[in-house]
């Protein structure tokens, strides 16, 4: 539908509204009184809030630093504010605080008063640290009460929490401290006692011992085979010798220096010429031995002493073998008494690896349980500073941010919302009935829809015209219905002034009554 056929309507909407004024003006009416008895049966509401802030900060804690803790709240901090509150032990305290000990007699209504309480009470968390708590009641004096009353009762009772804990936390580690001395001192008395019983060393004392013994044993075991081979060789030169003295044996003695006295020419004739003293007597020596040599050989000369004599090469070696033999034998008694002091290491390495599980776990015992004791000490001086910050009030305070304000007007939707309402709310439901009406009849209304439905050309449109006597009954209708409009008018005015003022209605009408009245007339 275009604008202009809504605008056409307009017209016929009032028409049919004047036509049908007394119906209309009661639908008016009506709707109304309805709408304020509405606001007059609705109960205000009046809202008061107040802003608290949890001051987790102190000027303490920077200069103590990690030595102490003080009593935190949790991380969700409203949730914790909201179950505190809503919890039946503080508001049992504000009711009786409040109410008195003795305002509701059975338990079912206690907990009606409770289960009020929880509805009409809201907790809010806002940025940082800041809580907003809000209660709302139908009477302001009740509401400002009971909501100071509850936040009293919360932050004394958050501060007493806190107090408590920390006292039972110190008390706690108190006796976890004495506990953990006293296992301190048996573990310390069982190692003592172990160590005190088991006296053949440590492990790694007993291995280099035994490493040491080996090495020993190996190195003595090489020498046998050295001495044994030595023996095998000195018996071998000992068979092939003679035990006395023959021709052979000084001729190879003379074969001897002679290769020596030849030796010592050859580098002497490195370094001098031939007429050098000392090569010609080199020289003179060469040539007797040479010459003792060719005697032996030819039998010219005479045997000698010599022969008769024991062999010098075979006493020697006799001595060498005799000595070898004492050799062996003594590194046979040293292997077997090294065999007897490894074999004792072993007897020691199998007692302290029987004993070593043992020693651990004693000593492990001790370790836990000294650093336990340790850890308690320091967690006690803890506890004992953080129970003094408490109760010097330090830690986590609640502190009024904005206090609670006397509620004088209501919240929400008030009185005279539902008087101005009512008849706004009225003539729109009547304009909207018959604007349905009017669009939904079937009725031919304009000249416009004559010509479309008949397809001929409309010559003239003429408007409706009252009649002398339709004109007097209009008149007359007019006069009761601004008679009935006033009345109702000065009614309802009447009826929310005495419901804002708390009056009677006819102080208020009679006034109002004549004052009509002289309008009137």
């Amino acid at each position: 539908m275009e604008q202009n056929e809504i605008l056409k309507y307009i017209p016929i909407i009032w028409q049919r509204i004047c036509l049908k004024k007394f119906k209309s003006i009661l639908l008016i009416t009506l709707t109304s009184f309805a709408i304020l008895s509405i606001g007059i049966y609705k109960p205000s509401v009046f809202n008061s809030e107040i802003t608290i802030f949890a001051d987790t900060q102190n000027i303490i804690k920077p200069l103590l630093g990690k030595q102490t803790s003080v009593t935190n709240v949790k991380q969700s901090r409203t949730a914790q504010i909201r179950d505190v509150i809503y919890s039946p032990r503080q508001l049992n305290k504000v009711i009786n605080n409040i109410y008195g000990k003795d305002a509701f007699l059975t338990a079912a209504s206690r907990e009606k008063e409770l289960a009020n309480l929880r509805e009409k009470l809201e907790v809010k968390g806002l940025a940082g640290n800041y809580i907003k708590i809000i209660y709302q009641d139908d009477s302001p004096d009740k509401t400002f009460r009971l909501l100071n009353e509850i936040v009293r009762v919360f932050i004394e009772d958050s501060a007493n929490t806190k107090r408590d804990e920390s006292r039972s936390a110190y008390n706690f580690i108190k006796q976890q401290v004495t506990s953990y001395k006293n296992q301190l001192v048996l573990a310390e008395h069982k190692l003592k006692k172990f160590k005190s019983s088991h006296l053949d060393g440590t492990e790694t004392g007993v291995e280099s011992r035994i490493s040491v013994l080996r090495s020993d044993i190996e190195d003595m075991k090489i020498e046998k085979l050295e001495n044994l081979n030595r023996i095998y060789l000195l018996k071998r030169q000992l068979s092939s010798q003679k035990k006395f003295s023959s021709n052979d044996y000084e001729v190879s003695i003379y074969h001897n220096q002679l290769r020596a006295l030849q030796l010592r020419l050859e580098n002497l004739l490195l370094v001098y010429k031939d007429d050098y003293p000392e090569v010609s007597d080199v020289r003179y020596q060469i040539s007797n031995l040479n010459k003792v040599i060719q005697d032996l050989n030819s039998g010219k000369k005479e045997k000698s002493n010599i022969s008769n004599t024991l062999n010098p090469l075979y006493q020697e070696l006799k001595i060498k073998l005799a000595e070898a033999r004492i050799l062996n034998s003594t590194i046979e008694n040293r292997l077997k008494a090294f065999h007897k002091l490894i074999e004792d290491a072993y007897e020691r390495r199998k007692r302290i690896a029987n004993n070593q599980a043992e020693l651990s776990e004693l000593t492990r015992d001790y370790n836990v349980v000294r650093t336990l004791y340790e850890d308690m000490l320091a967690n006690k001086e803890k506890a004992r500073l953080s129970m003094v910050l408490d109760i010097e009030g330090q830690g986590v305070n609640y502190k009024i941010q904005e206090p609670a304000t006397y509620p004088m007007i209501p919240s929400g939707l008030r009185f005279v919302h539902f008087v101005i309402a009512g008849p706004i709310l009225g003539l729109l439901s009547v304009i909207c009935l018959f604007a349905v009406k009017v669009v939904l009849d079937n009725k031919i209304r304009f000249a416009s829809q004559l010509s479309s439905l008949t397809n001929t050309q409309l010559l003239i449109s003429i408007d409706h015209t009252f009649s002398r006597s339709e004109r007097k009954k209009q008149k007359l209708d007019n006069t009761f219905f601004t008679f009935y409009l006033l009345c109702a008018l000065t009614i309802y005015i009447a009826t929310a002034l005495a419901q804002k003022y708390d009056v009677s209605i006819p102080t208020l009408i009679t006034p109002l009554y004549f004052q009509l009245m002289e309008l009137i007339k």
